[in-house]
């Protein structure tokens, strides 16, 4: 019972389908905490990047999108789920992102990307600004490096569990018991009626 949600009247099953996934990238916006007005970097534009982008945009933050993938670069910018996107491989990116963060960097970083790779970790390092959020959603390579940035800049890294609290937890999953919402307030399950209150508001 805490794994399913009402579909609100005006949401289509097809757009519904969407809110497992997107409870997932709900759930790493809501450790990234974005405040209205910040600048937060998306790395990784696949189906979760593209819902992390839109759902920040929706928090009132310029989103800037970086993705390895031309086609999901296109999307983002040609969507406007992101105010700018970029690719990874472009030589002026770090130059561009300085421009677009008035040279201060990120608020925050969100990874929603899978690599096995470490450059993830290491480009939002160097892109967020000193006391800055990187929130790891993507299955990515985590060798954290202590310097020049994370320990210089006093770098917050956060990692976020899927749909949220109440996941991996049997108790929550299979026996039902929810947790009081004065005490957890957003769980797996209202994260999921959060996002589909979102699609009937088309945001």
């Amino acid at each position: 019972q805490n794994l399913v949600t009402k579909i609100p009247a005006n949401v289509s099953s097809e757009e519904a389908a969407f809110t497992t996934l997107g409870a997932i990238a709900l759930q790493g916006v809501r450790q990234a905490e974005p405040k209205l007005g910040e600048k937060v970097c998306v790395i990784g534009l696949g189906l979760l990047g593209q819902i992390t982008c839109q759902l920040l945009k929706a928090n009132g933050c310029a989103v800037f999108g970086i993705d390895l993938n031309a086609g999901l670069v296109k999307l983002a910018n040609d969507t406007a789920a992101a105010d700018k996107a970029l690719n990874r491989g472009d030589s002026n990116l770090v130059s561009v992102c300085n421009d677009f963060t008035n040279g201060q960097g990120f608020d925050s970083i969100i990874i929603t990307a899978a690599a096995p790779s470490n450059d993830p970790i290491e480009l939002s390092a160097e892109i967020v600004r000193k006391k800055g959020k990187v929130v790891v959603v993507g299955a990515v390579k985590m060798d954290i490096p202590r310097d020049p940035h994370f320990y210089r800049k006093e770098l917050d890294l956060r990692m976020s569990c899927s749909y949220g609290p109440g996941r991996y937890d049997s108790e929550y999953e299979e026996k039902g018991i929810d947790y009081p919402q004065a005490y957890v307030r957003w769980t797996e399950n209202r994260n999921m009626q959060a996002f589909a209150e979102l699609l009937r508001l088309k945001k």
